[in-house]
């Protein structure tokens, strides 16, 4: 079996990578720090299992496994992430390669066989996820701590439709500054992309409106 694991963070990457050939001696295990490491990774392997952070420096863990689905190839993912948010999973599960949805912090075991089950071709996430992290999306707003003052104006603005530029004008910043902060946001409510963070504006303004 060939297992990939990415993961932005050195010491995290060795300590699972080392861990998971405890657990299955038999694995060749690949390391990636960057979705372009891995990328590169599984051109050159015949990648079984890729253990993703969704959490990444340079952007999201699931753009290996949106990569993975577009290539038509034959590797399954196993997420393995701090941003356990029920977007992240629901997110996870619509790039149709990803088998199992773990938080870190968990022991190695449910890891080790979350892999193993991904090279059989068996798929640990069940409806019953999905449709608890459908409720809790649809249940719960923005939380309007979870942003800087600058973050929460890019958000509301994001949500009524405006662009990058015409935010950048708004606020008197640069696009970059906006694509940079947009970037940390998403990271931050868990969200993959701009849609998802106007539709959490969206609901929390219904749900402020009701009790208004």
């Amino acid at each position: 079996m060939n297992v990939l694991v990415v993961d932005d963070h050195p010491l995290v990457r060795t300590g699972i990578a080392a861990a998971l050939q405890l657990k299955i001696p038999d694995a060749a295990i690949h390391e990636a720090g960057s979705t372009a490491e891995a990328v590169g990774v599984l051109g050159e392997h015949d990648i079984d299992v890729v253990t993703l952070d969704l959490r990444l420096e340079e952007g999201s863990g699931l753009e290996v496994a949106r990569h993975i689905a577009e290539h038509d190839m034959s590797t399954l993912c196993v997420v393995f992430t701090s941003v356990a948010s029920p977007h992240a999973l629901v997110a996870a599960f619509n790039t149709g390669v990803v088998t199992a949805f773990l938080e870190k912090g968990v022991e190695v075991d449910p890891l080790a066989e979350a892999v193993q089950a991904a090279s059989e071709g068996r798929v640990l996430l069940n409806e019953r996820d999905i449709r608890g992290a459908l409720d809790q999306i649809r249940s719960s707003g923005l939380d309007p701590t979870l942003f800087t003052p600058r973050e929460g104006s890019i958000a509301e603005l994001v949500a009524d439709g405006l662009s990058d530029v015409l935010i950048a004008r708004k606020l008197n910043i640069s696009s970059s500054t906006v694509r940079n902060n947009l970037t940390t946001m998403y990271r931050k409510a868990g969200v993959e992309s701009r849609t998802q963070l106007a539709a959490l504006v969206w609901d929390t303004r219904f749900k402020l409106a009701q009790f208004s």
